[in-house]
């Protein structure tokens, strides 16, 4: 949807639309193939190898998520551009935009696994830490909270960010970056819990998000489309298919070891490299293929939280496999595509007009141009 803060960037919504599916079809994918291949539970013990790059987009989908947090930093820091951020405001539509949906997932969490309420618990899910161990366990309602309360850590964080880039420019971010990377790699020789630390926490993601401004930055100052700028998508899609395919060939998310002190910090750069080129390259699409990916990005966030639950209950109901062939991890693309997307995707579209969009229209600036508050 577009927001009132800044132009609206069509291009903008294609990457989150193909980001969700891309998470749709990382956990299928994963799921399904291990299912057709093995009786005992799933667990990271059985990551795949990946047997060609574009696979391992696939098995390293996870990486999506590092890409939303590039986008939303882009967003933010594109739209503070040479304007006056009222915190108030910016909260106030961070809230809107993020919090009906997760509240209504949290509460068929709680009512479907009851068992696992406690008061403590609930007050940790709501105010931001649903990435703790202690928060509800609403099971698939609840599965990817914890990418939430991070992206409400960076909310949080953005308008002092802001401030600090407007005080010492640009130049804050990457030494941030080096700061951070060096907090990793200290953690990492006192044998902290790499994946744990780069993964499932601010202190892993922060990389990504300043990233993301750094992109914003670059793109204010210097984008314009181009020839030049479309050969940015193909080199960061050639860096980003590279990257995950030598990073699953090293174990992938599935092992444990010194990479996860650098790997937030690569993902997220060859993303935003893609980015940047994919904004430009993006006008060549035909007018059709580009109204269709934005409106998979409208209800990309609704995609994100759906397709979990859809996949256990299609899962757990051996609905989840029609058509099958020799190989495992194609059966589980071609049911992806064929059943689960259209299915995620259709009750995405339900979610998000009666439960997102009532409150997204309720949205307001928070941002003023510099040049209508300050005297000429």
């Amino acid at each position: 949807m577009k927001s009132s803060n800044f132009g609206y960037i069509p291009a903008l919504d294609h990457l989150r639309g193909l980001a969700a599916l891309l998470v749709l079809y990382f956990h299928s994918c994963h799921l399904i193939t291990h299912k057709l291949q093995s009786d005992v539970p799933y667990d990271l013990s059985f990551w795949p190898r990946a047997q060609n790059p574009f696979s391992s987009l696939i098995l390293e989908g996870h990486t999506a998520v590092s890409l939303f947090f590039v986008l939303s930093a882009f967003v933010f820091t594109v739209g503070s551009s040479n304007r006056k951020l009222s915190f108030t405001g910016f909260y106030r539509n961070r809230f809107l935009r993020t919090y009906p949906l997760f509240l209504f997932f949290l509460a068929l969490g709680i009512i479907f696994n009851i068992e696992n309420f406690s008061w403590p618990s609930l007050t940790r899910s709501i105010f931001f830490l649903a990435n703790s161990p202690l928060a509800i366990d609403g099971g698939p309602f609840t599965f990817v909270f914890w990418s939430i309360a991070i992206e409400w850590h960076f909310y949080l964080l953005f308008p002092f960010l802001f401030l600090l880039v407007k005080k010492f420019d640009w130049h804050l971010l990457p030494a941030l970056i080096l700061v951070f990377f060096a907090i990793r790699y200290y953690l990492m020789l006192q044998g902290e819990d790499m994946l744990t630390l780069s993964y499932w926490t601010i202190l892993g993601r922060i990389d990504q998000f300043l990233i993301g401004m750094l992109t914003g930055l670059f793109y204010v100052k210097y984008f314009v489309e181009s020839k030049k700028f479309d050969a940015f998508a193909l080199l960061g899609l050639l860096l980003i298919l590279t990257a995950l395919f030598v990073f699953n060939q090293i174990g992938g998310n599935g092992s444990n070891n010194e990479k996860w002190a650098a790997w937030p910090t690569i993902e997220a750069s060859c993303w935003a490299i893609f980015v940047i080129g994919y904004l430009s390259i993006a006008r060549h699409f035909p007018n059709w293929l580009g109204k269709a990916l934005v409106a998979l990005g409208t209800v990309s966030y609704s995609v994100y939280l759906v397709h979990y639950v859809v996949l256990n209950f299609l899962m757990t109901r051996d609905w989840d496999v029609f058509l099958q062939i020799s190989d495992p991890f194609g059966t589980a693309v071609i049911n992806t595509t064929l059943i689960l997307a259209p299915i995620v995707v259709l009750i995405s579209a339900g979610t998000y007009w009666l439960i997102e969009r009532p409150f997204l229209v309720h949205r307001k600036k928070y941002m003023v141009k510099l040049e209508s508050i300050e005297p000429t």
